[in-house]
């Protein structure tokens, strides 16, 4: 499932490729991953250009010159793949979004994602129920521990809810709180401000590492030449290496559990409760 690094990851390499270039056309395989008719939305796409790429929790919002959105929900099999289309002339995808310099940006929406054309008030609204971003410098120590003193529940079920901190899912919640030494399954509210605070922390270091190194989807790449994407999966601490020695300790190991109907990795030799 693609997380906020792998979003973060999307947004930096596309800023280098696609701002300003002028946009030819939309080309619908699959429409029922759009809300309009290729023919319509092309109308007001062709020759307008990017002017900047926001992320915001597992969307990227492509802001258009003309004041329009095309925003991209990114989920469970959803990619991206930007390339020159006489290259990729059999690519398989959902939507493409052909610039006039030749090139292409290739998406693959998976069961649930889409690919919508959308005033500015109405992009707002898909963001209305998101928290504050993970990442996001605005989001204090202070402010975080705040938020998370008025949950009840496991500690991963607080992490992967997207109205509670936008952008965390079950890979990045595992990894996190590997890193602050808690169990996913630990209460948050038996959590002290110390271990909220070592949660923050390891919140900021571990996504601020998976953004730096291209994210966990190995196997993808965006580009011919990308080298980056999937990077951090070769780095990760416990998320699928159940049976595998503890980076903390050779003589333990990684377990699999469940936590509120997710699969959960973990190391007990060196998560706790508190």
């Amino acid at each position: 499932m693609p997380e906020l690094p792998e979003l973060e990851n999307y947004k930096i390499q596309l800023t280098g490729y696609i701002l300003n270039v002028a946009i030819e056309k939309m080309v619908v395989h699959r429409p029922k991953v759009t809300n309009i008719e290729a023919d319509h939305v092309n109308l007001m796409l062709a020759g307008n250009r990017i002017a900047f790429i926001e992320r915001r929790g597992k969307y990227l919002n492509l802001h258009l010159h003309s004041g329009h959105r095309l925003l991209i929900s990114i989920v469970l099999g959803s990619s991206l793949y930007y390339g020159i289309r006489e290259q990729n002339a059999d690519r398989k995808s959902d939507v493409e979004l052909q610039f006039e310099d030749g090139t292409a940006l290739y998406y693959t929406a998976g069961r649930q994602g889409l690919m919508y054309f959308c005033s500015a008030k109405e992009t707002q609204a898909y963001f209305a129920d998101l928290g504050p971003e993970a990442t996001d410098r605005k989001l204090t120590r202070e402010q975080f521990i705040t938020l998370f003193k008025g949950r009840r529940g496991a500690l991963k079920t607080a992490l992967i809810n997207q109205s509670l901190i936008a952008g965390i899912g079950s890979y990045y919640a595992d990894e996190i709180a590997f890193t602050a030494g808690l169990l996913p399954s630990a209460k948050v509210q038996d959590l002290d401000e110390e271990a909220l605070s070592k949660l923050y922390n390891a919140m900021h270091s571990v996504l601020e590492e998976a953004i730096e190194t291209g994210g966990h989807m190995e196997g993808q790449p965006l580009t011919a030449n990308d080298s980056l994407t999937g990077g951090f999966h070769a780095l990760r601490r416990v998320y699928e290496r159940e049976g595998e020695p503890s980076v903390r300790s050779a003589t333990d190991k990684v377990v699999k559990t469940d936590v509120a109907g997710k699969k959960t990795y973990y190391c007990p030799a060196s998560q706790f409760e508190q």
